[in-house]
């Protein structure tokens, strides 16, 4: 498999109404990516001003005070992990706590509360919050994942992403078998790096991003963070660390530094209108699961002035997807702000 980050081009032609019926003509770039294997449209001439960020609907329907997540509720309401896997019950780190996911759907399958506040807007998620609650999920897989090969640590930040809560936590899941997405960067990198003694895609794709220069944002210690070339939504931003092969693998020191990188980007994007997003770290459990240690961080948003999904049936059905925002230009805003402005909080 070669790697080659492919652009095709196709126009349309009509008569705008917005312009006295003239003649225009339109052009889609559609990207598919070479580590995800994402099929991507580029639509730059449908972007809009997405306002600033506003959760009132949802903090209106909430009930703070019913929260099993808080502090005063988790000890009653929060499932326990089985005495002869974790005695105490729960694991704690700072504010983070970690205990079993009472709805699960994987072998293991965690729930990581990261803050005793009860809601926090990105600008709030500070880089200690977030680097004990990715530590602490660390612990988790290393306790519980006995047996188990791949790993994820995943977010649903609020309810346009799939939250069923406000209170901030991640979700942590490992299992035997990779899931679709993890299965498609696995088959990818062991292609790739057939005939090419031993290459490493994810290195490699790095290495060709940054010779581009035109999506690399910036360097928070092991972790390299670029605007996704197809993504999976308005904005897309995925950190690399090639030079480690798990999260399992890496020291405090390089989790501190994904924590530093992922409040940079929520930053931004809460400066952006985005008051939503998914996360995922991928990561192998075992010495040669062959799955790239890689983290993706996607916007979820409403559109204005109607609330109109990003994600549409060619996201849904086809298995495309769109976006309003080049990738270029996402990251160089995100850039610019990189050791300035969005780090500000770090």
């Amino acid at each position: 498999m070669a790697l080659k980050f492919q652009t095709t081009l196709r126009g349309a032609a009509f008569l705008d109404p917005f312009s006295g019926f003239q003649p225009r003509r339109v052009t889609v770039e559609v990207r598919r990516d070479p580590l995800f294997g994402d099929t991507s449209r580029i639509l730059p001439f449908r972007r809009r001003d997405l306002g600033s960020v506003d959760h009132t609907v949802f903090l209106k329907r909430d009930r703070p005070d019913k929260c099993p997540f808080c502090p005063e509720r988790l000890e009653r309401y929060a499932a326990r992990f089985l005495p002869d896997l974790v005695p105490e019950g729960h694991l704690t780190l700072g504010q983070a706590v970690c205990f079993p996911n009472a709805f699960p759907y994987e072998a293991l399958n965690a729930v990581v509360v990261m803050s005793r506040a009860h809601y926090l807007r990105p600008s709030q998620l500070i880089p200690d919050v977030l680097a004990d609650a990715l530590w602490l999920s660390r612990r988790a897989f290393r306790r519980l994942g006995r047996g188990l090969r791949y790993g994820s640590v995943n977010w649903n930040y609020m309810m346009p992403a799939g939250a069923g809560l406000v209170h901030p936590h991640f979700q942590v899941a490992g299992g035997r078998a990779p899931t679709r997405a993890q299965a498609v960067m696995r088959a990818r990198a062991r292609a790739y790096a057939r005939g090419r003694d031993g290459a490493s895609l994810a290195a490699d794709y790095l290495a060709a991003e940054k010779r581009a220069g035109q999506r690399y944002v910036g360097r928070s210690g092991p972790w390299h963070w670029l605007s996704a070339f197809a993504p999976r939504g308005l904005f897309d931003f995925i950190a690399l660390a090639p030079n480690t092969e798990s999260l399992l693998s890496m020291r405090r020191a390089g989790v501190d530094a994904l924590a530093r990188g992922i409040s940079r980007v929520i930053n931004y994007l809460e400066d952006q209108g985005v008051g939503a997003f998914n996360l995922a770290l991928h990561t192998g459990l075992v010495k040669g699961s062959g799955l790239p240690l890689v983290v993706r961080l996607v916007s979820r948003v409403d559109i204005p002035p109607m609330g109109v999904d990003e994600i549409n049936y060619f996201h849904r059905l086809h298995d495309e997807c769109l976006t309003f925002v080049p990738p270029e230009e996402a990251a160089a805003d995100l850039a610019a702000g990189w050791e300035g402005k969005y780090a500000d909080n770090t």
